[in-house]
């Protein structure tokens, strides 16, 4: 965890965040989504990136251009992607400052005029300007008001807007068009977007759109026309910078790699979509299809197609970027507890029947994105994420920022930190979720196998799937197989041979849980493991499930922190900077009461009718009485958690390389707030178990207060 994410900042400076300050209207609010991420964070990233005028910035999921039009106040080179037609045209439009200022808006009076020559001639006469426009009965025969093609007019909010307003809209439109001008034309129509959706139609936002009262009559043409005005007055002052590129490109976040160069990219700045029911496309239905961009259903499908699936009414038969996640312990038990509760609901609407699936999908479309991102990203590209915590499906929570920023260390990205950004209030639960910036950084990849390109664990993950379904019936709790069998089962599924057999087999015994494949043939309260069966043999064994997780509600002790002050500049929130902390600030010796001294970082060796085993550190020491003790640590920061058979193998290690010592295996794992949580574990009657279990602080000297000093020491009396 960053330090900027265990920060309790005021609420209500964190939910004005989000706002749109006074010196960034111009140009941003020429048409804007209400919930786009502000400008000032998007400086704020490129400072601390240290992005200069020489390097390419990336949005990938641009929506109105925030970060692209951002970057071209600063004269910083970017390029944008966006699937949706209205905010890709937006975005364009708003980094494309050419226009001379005068003649568009003599343009668009011209227009204006021919617009209210029609109306008058329609009884519905419009004062432009004036701030009083009274809207009374229009005096025209209403089958005479214009609309919209049948097919178009099925895609709209039913009474997104009046009759009248949309005849008006419609005149105007007629008009846009038969001025028809190369350079001014697409400045009318995005000012005319902006009108619709913020003036003339009866759309509320609140986050989510909806419709509000109807108006029985709007100004459409001044209302425009304010617009144009604005958009003028923002030319004026942005028009000399005009000489930075702006790219932006209309495809599918997902493929990037169909319109980015590889190694073009500097950074990347961006908000995707959450995994929400927030249907996108419904927000900017009204003006897509007024102007244009959708027409009928087959238009709005092929939309969506190219969208990350984000809300159930996105989802296709044909959607396969859930196996992309199927190896994810924690997005399939998210899912899974979605599913559970849906059926204890007795919840059986169509849409309700795919929240799991689309939660699958939504983080798969996500590992896609990543994937593929790798190719065109420069080494040292560093990244920020903005995402948010979701609890949309039936109130099961999505820790979206941590389940992205794991995904990203899957793919072989370095996970520098998650910051907060804003809290806001969840319509459901009430509660406060967090939205956080998830920073990334891309050291460069080794020359590597398109294969290989898909991720190891992925192909692990499908080969040992493959020997446990060959292999499985019911009833059946062990199950052997050889290193043999790997290659065999490689060849079967037409996949790249594994280099390293031995890592394949680590990986699931150390590293990483079994495919969830595997696991649902676990009962209650139990789960699958590997474990060597002779040389070059291996055996799935099922065996009681003990997570090992933290304790909340243990009291938590403060620490002064003596961590180097560079050390702790510059740390992660990986197993390397707790493994630091817990050295500079001797809590073993702590957490023990025995001196203890670091001796080797990541033993790996090989340990007899076990095979290869790795523990993170060992630490040795005395009491004392003088008896000596070896400590094996194992540490886990981020996402990762600490299991029983890594704890078995550090007995092993130490049964085998110090057998003359007392061996204490110890876990440490970071919590919420900056926390670590250590344990110590001991073989007992039902198995290896957790003897003892603390959480400690680190914190500067002066925040050990006396009270906390008197409550230690009754502590020690006790």
């Amino acid at each position: 965890m960053s330090q900027a994410a265990a920060l309790r900042p005021n609420p209500q400076a964190l939910r004005d965040n989000n706002k749109l300050r006074a010196e960034d209207h111009s140009v941003h609010d020429w048409y804007r989504f209400v919930l786009s991420f502000p400008p000032h964070l998007v400086r704020s990233y490129l400072e601390r990136f240290g992005i200069t005028e020489s390097a390419i910035v990336l949005d990938p999921f641009c929506g109105t251009g925030t970060t692209l039009v951002e970057c071209k106040k600063l004269g910083i080179p970017s390029v944008g992607i966006e699937a949706n037609p209205i905010p890709c045209f937006a975005t364009r439009v708003k980094v494309n400052w050419e226009a001379d200022p005068g003649a568009l808006l003599k343009h668009a009076k011209g227009i204006a005029a021919s617009a209210c020559k029609r109306l008058a001639l329609d009884g519905l006469e419009e004062y432009q300007n004036m701030p009083l426009f009274r809207a009374g009965k229009p005096k025209m025969n209403p089958l005479s008001l214009r609309r919209l093609p049948h097919e178009a007019e099925a895609l709209l909010l039913t009474n997104s807007i009046s009759p009248v307003p949309l005849h008006r809209v419609l005149v105007l439109l007629e008009s846009i068009q038969e001025f028809r001008h190369d350079v001014l034309t697409r400045y009318e129509r995005l000012a005319l977007a902006k009108a619709l959706v913020f003036e003339i139609s009866n759309l509320e936002f609140g986050p989510e759109v909806g419709v509000g009262p109807p108006k029985s009559d709007a100004p459409a043409v001044t209302f425009w026309l304010d617009a144009i005005q604005a958009i003028t007055d923002d030319l004026r002052t942005v028009r000399h910078r005009n000489l930075t590129s702006a790219t932006v490109h209309r495809a599918d976040s997902r493929n990037i790699l169909s319109v980015l160069q590889p190694n073009s990219i500097d950074a990347v700045i961006t908000s995707p979509p959450y995994p929400n029911e927030k249907d996108y496309t419904r927000t900017t239905r009204l003006e897509s299809v007024l102007l244009g961009f959708i027409r009928n259903k087959q238009d709005l499908r092929a939309l969506k197609q190219d969208l990350v699936r984000s809300n159930t009414r996105g989802v296709y038969k044909s959607d396969r970027d859930d196996v992309l996640v199927s190896d994810h312990e924690e997005i399939q038990s998210i899912a899974e507890a979605i599913e559970k509760r849906r059926i204890e609901l007795g919840k059986t609407s169509g849409f309700e029947r795919l929240y799991a699936r689309v939660t699958r999908l939504y983080f798969g479309g996500m590992a896609k994105h990543l994937s593929d991102l790798r190719t065109v990203l420069r080494p040292g590209a560093q990244l920020a994420y903005v995402v948010g915590d979701q609890a949309s499906y039936l109130r099961v929570m999505i820790r979206t920022g941590q389940l992205l920023a794991d995904i990203a260390d899957s793919l072989g990205y370095e996970v520098t930190g998650i910051d907060l950004f804003r809290t806001r209030l969840a319509t459901a639960t009430k509660e406060q979720l967090r939205e956080e910036v998830v920073l990334l950084r891309w050291r460069g990849a080794k020359n590597r196998s398109r294969t290989m390109l898909m991720n190891e664990k992925n192909l692990y993950s499908a080969i040992i799937e493959k020997i446990f379904q060959s292999k499985f019936k019911k009833g059946m709790r062990e199950l052997d197989f050889d290193r043999e069998e790997l290659l065999l089962v490689a060849k079967e599924l037409g996949l790249k041979e594994p280099k390293n057999l031995g890592d394949l087999i680590y990986t699931f015994r150390y590293r990483a849980g079994l495919p969830q494949s595997i696991k649902k043939h676990a009962g209650e309260a139990e789960t699958w493991i590997i474990r060597p069966a002779g040389r070059g043999k291996y055996r799935f064994v099922l065996i009681p499930d003990k997570p090992i997780a933290p304790n909340e509600n243990l009291a938590i002790t403060k620490v002064p922190d003596a961590t180097p002050g560079v050390v702790a500049k510059y740390a992660l929130s990986d197993e390397q900077a707790l493994l630091a902390k817990l050295r500079y600030n001797r809590l073993v010796d702590i957490f023990t009461g025995v001196a203890c001294y670091s001796l080797q970082n990541h033993l790996r060796t090989s340990v007899p009718n076990m095979g290869q085993a790795e523990t993170d550190e060992i630490y040795v020491g005395l009491d004392k009485k003088g008896a000596h003790y070896v400590f094996p640590v194992q540490a886990k920061g981020g996402s990762d958690k600490l299991n029983i058979v890594q704890i078995e193998q550090d007995l092993a290690v130490c049964a085998h390389k110090f057998p003359s010592l007392i061996c204490r295996p110890i876990g440490a794992q970071f919590m919420q707030g900056g926390v670590i949580a250590l344990f110590e574990f001991e073989e007992g009657e039902e198995g290896l178990g957790i003897a003892a279990e603390k959480h400690y602080k680190l914190v500067p000297p002066d925040e050990v207060t006396d009270e906390d000093l008197r409550l230690y020491s009754t502590r020690g009396s006790q």
